[in-house]
């Protein structure tokens, strides 16, 4: 069971912790989704098992739960090492958005890194492939209902605040 710390909707912490999943209006639990890019402006994007209760088979970021007592930059190093094995160093990592859902308050973190994905060791409960794929990729991956829907609602935002010549 994962315990998190449970927010109000200023993003300030209630003294409260609770069971991951449970879901309590007016309460808010913290997420990441990081995303990896290498020089080529691609992004490592991973498929995710058919076992997941939340878009499962489909491709996604990197990313998940904060657990309790954890900033959102210590579950996204830890995310990325649990998720595909990658040791990343807080200097290495940026902070970029956040942004707030129904339930949670989500943080969008980007590392700029050439990663050999086959040297990758994949989560086997959480992830069934990773690949490379450019921005056109990704949108392509949208529009066909094969990419996250979490990721839609700020994709177009993300991409513009990368510093980076698309």
């Amino acid at each position: 069971m994962e315990i998190v710390d449970k927010l109000d909707n200023k993003k300030e912490y209630l003294n409260k912790v609770s069971e991951r999943h449970e879901k309590i209006e007016g309460e808010y639990r913290q997420s990441v989704h990081t995303w990896i890019m290498n020089s080529k402006g691609e992004f490592l994007i991973q498929k995710r098992t058919p076992n997941k209760k939340n878009f499962p088979n489909m491709w996604s970021q990197t990313g998940g739960g904060v657990d309790s007592g954890e900033t959102t930059l210590q579950a996204a190093i830890r995310e990325c090492h649990e998720e595909l094995g990658i040791n990343i160093e807080k200097d290495e990592i940026e902070f970029m958005l956040s942004f707030k859902r129904k339930y949670d308050f989500v943080d969008v973190w980007l590392v700029k890194h050439d990663y050999d994905i086959s040297t990758l060791v994949l989560q086997e409960d959480e992830v069934s492939d990773v690949m490379w794929a450019s921005i056109d990729e990704i949108r392509e991956l949208m529009g066909t209902g094969k990419l996250a829907k979490s990721i839609e609602i700020y994709f177009d935002m993300f991409i513009s605040l990368l510093d980076y010549p698309f």
